[in-house]
């Protein structure tokens, strides 16, 4: 983030993380880090190893990532959960899953919500849909995901007012469109 800052590429105040499955739990991981992030939404994410472990339909994975067992109190487990450190977390967050999961358990973003309700003052947000699982990817619930989604964004990381002059001189961005 601070060299793409530095040349100028991002904005620092206006940076966000999200990601799914993985890139859940990464995002969730990241503003437990790195108090830089405008706004976070982690989608189905694991947020805490033990309960993915014995919840999820897949617990071997948990030991192959993490390389470690289940039954060491001071191991992966616990140290690469979020919700074990959460009291670092200034991120607003919007936490999503499906209540069908089987691979990421909505339990696991329940967890990590309630988690940051209970250890800071952060806004926390969890959003459940009903009928889908591993991801939102139905109609119409995937257009009210985008929806929130963009909502959350615009409202925690706000556009800048536009400089004047074309948007390629906006940018320094040279791209040409060709049509038909």
């Amino acid at each position: 983030m601070d060299a793409l800052a530095s040349q100028g590429l991002v904005d620092p105040a206006r940076i966000g993380v999200m990601g799914v499955s993985y890139g859940g739990y990464i995002s969730a991981w990241l503003i437990t880090q790195d108090q830089r992030f405008a706004a976070a939404v982690p989608i189905a994410p694991v947020t805490n190893w033990v309960s993915q472990h014995l919840s999820c339909n897949v617990p071997t994975f948990c030991e192959l990532f993490l390389r470690d067992k289940l039954d060491d109190p001071l191991g992966q487990y616990f140290s690469r959960s979020p919700i074990h450190h959460a009291e670092r977390v200034r991120t607003p967050t919007l936490h999503v899953c499906g209540a069908l999961d089987r691979i990421t358990p909505a339990g696991q973003a329940l967890e990590f919500h309630r988690a940051l309700q209970g250890s800071t003052d952060v806004e926390s947000v969890l959003l459940t849909y009903p009928h889908e699982g591993h991801g939102i990817s139905s109609m119409p619930a995937s257009f009210d995901f985008a929806a929130r989604v963009m909502h959350w964004f615009d409202r925690h990381m706000p556009a800048r007012p536009a400089r004047s002059g074309k948007p390629e001189e906006q940018s320094g961005v040279r791209a040409t469109l060709a049509a038909k």
